[in-house]
């Protein structure tokens, strides 16, 4: 009868050693270094990996089975709790930066159809820098924004390039008619007799009537 209870008590005190164990890998268990769903997850498998082991050890001595409990559970409440907290805060900054990243969409949309390209243009940067500066948004949101955002900008900026082609051709054209005036110029000041006066009126008039050449052409 004394082995008995002599065995019961051995195998009580393992059992009290082995749960002291969980218990201090629980409370080692550093969740400042938690930044991601992916990290708390993780996390949160190996706490259900130690509780799945605390139900398989048995009962530890009367006067201590209630004391390590509380200790082990109150380890779990912790973990838990922090982890409800860390996905409160990051609903909160999702919905802060989904907000956020509406108005940016908002802005941009409404600059589609600008053709002021220099200001309109420099808006736009500013905007995708900002964009690029705001964090995550919830991910069923995510992409239809994005695509917005992208959209904007992109309509905006090919509308530009095409308007600046255009410019850019008429101020070549534009350098071939003012090239031609420079020669007849040239022509008519080698000339010695005749009476050149009148034509060069025209072609000074010619020359006012043509409009820009490319800038670095200019001077």
């Amino acid at each position: 009868h004394q082995e008995h209870f002599e065995a019961i008590k051995a195998t009580e005190e393992e059992n009290l050693r082995q749960k002291t164990s969980l218990c201090e890998r629980l409370e080692a268990i550093c969740t400042d270094t938690l930044k991601t769903f992916a990290d708390w997850d993780t996390v949160t498998k190996q706490i259900i990996d130690l509780q799945a082991e605390w139900k398989k050890i048995g009962f530890a001595p009367q006067k201590m089975n209630t004391a390590i409990f509380e200790r082990f559970r109150k380890g779990c409440d912790a973990f838990f709790g922090q982890k409800a907290q860390f996905f409160q805060n990051m609903k909160e900054e999702l919905n802060s930066n989904l907000a956020k990243k509406k108005e940016l969409v908002e802005k941009a949309e409404a600059l589609t159809d600008s053709t002021d390209w220099k200001t309109t243009g420099d808006t736009l940067v500013k905007l995708q820098k900002q964009w690029k500066e705001i964090g995550a948004v919830p991910r069923k949101y995510s992409d239809a924004l994005w695509k917005r955002f992208v959209g904007a900008c992109d309509h905006f900026f090919e509308a530009k390039q095409a308007a600046t082609a255009d410019v850019r051709n008429e101020e070549k054209a534009n350098m071939q008619s003012k090239q031609s005036i420079i020669e007849q110029l040239q022509a008519l000041a080698e000339q010695e007799e005749g009476n050149i006066i009148q034509k060069v009126k025209e072609l000074q008039q010619q020359w006012n009537e043509i409009g820009h050449v490319p800038f670095r052409e200019k001077d």
